[in-house]
């Protein structure tokens, strides 16, 4: 359990909270800085409860956070959380349109341990949020402060590495064409941003002004650049990991046709 720092305001759960988070990752301030992009100066800060982080910031720390804490940060950012699953994914069950008879709905890989002789999978949230193609204007896009849930869809768990950090959201564009075609949805792992771990893998990057976008990942020695498969769009240049942060990474997506894709 994290120690209380009696110089640090009382009622700042919020840096309690994040100094309890780095402790779960087994990171050090610079570690989790590196993670957000932020500086280590900015998370010594939050967490003498100097200053806040900020929305953006907030919504990196859920991310990390495993499903039950990153709602406390998500919360904090603004996001409506009340159309997630809970820890029982009660409400998520009774909301599906298809037979749970067999099936046991867990939310979590610890969850998940518990549960024998079923058929196990793992509700995911749909939001009402976009990954854009480049051409995309900007202004079209929906932050994720903004999300709410549209519906909560269902994925075995054996296609889900980190079950409590799924997401799905909504293609727009043809920038992954053929790949991956406009309107599908995409299938996310928000707990996978380890750029090295990630390279030439198909991911979303997280820009506050620009929203969303997806495409795969390379890494060069100098510059890491997203790709799309698309060969009428250009490559886009997110070394600037304080600006561009890796959402997630795509493991697979359902397109409008209802044929099914996966990572190459």
């Amino acid at each position: 359990m994290a120690t209380h720092d009696p110089n640090r305001p009382a009622a700042a759960e919020w840096s309690e909270r994040i100094l309890r988070l780095i402790e779960e990752l087994k990171l050090t301030q610079a570690g989790l800085a590196e993670r957000l992009g932020v500086s280590p100066a900015t998370v010594s800060r939050w967490i003498q409860g100097k200053i806040e982080p900020t929305a953006e910031g907030y919504v990196s720390l859920g991310n990390l956070a495993p499903r039950s804490e990153g709602v406390y940060f998500w919360e904090r950012a603004g996001i409506d959380v009340s159309g997630f699953p809970d820890a029982s994914l009660g409400k998520a069950a009774t909301s599906l349109q298809v037979s749970l008879q067999d099936f046991a709905v867990v939310g979590s890989r610890r969850a998940s341990q518990q549960l024998d002789g079923h058929r196990k999978a793992v509700a995911i949230p749909l939001l009402n949020v976009s990954a854009y193609g480049d051409r995309v204007p900007p202004d079209e896009n929906v932050s994720l402060a903004a999300a709410e849930v549209e519906e909560v869809l269902l994925a075995p768990l054996d296609w889900c590495p980190n079950p409590e950090g799924m997401i799905s959201m909504h293609l727009v564009g043809d920038s992954m064409s053929p790949a991956i075609a406009p309107g599908s949805i995409l299938f996310v792992d928000t707990e996978e941003t380890d750029r090295d771990k990630l390279n030439q893998k198909i991911v979303v990057m997280a820009h506050r002004d620009l929203g969303f976008k997806v495409a795969r990942l390379q890494r060069l020695p100098s510059t890491d650049l997203l790709i799309s498969s698309n060969s009428n769009y250009l490559p886009l240049d997110v070394s600037n990991a304080s600006r561009w942060k890796v959402f997630g990474e795509v493991l697979w997506w359902v397109s409008r046709d209802l044929k099914f894709g996966s990572r190459s």
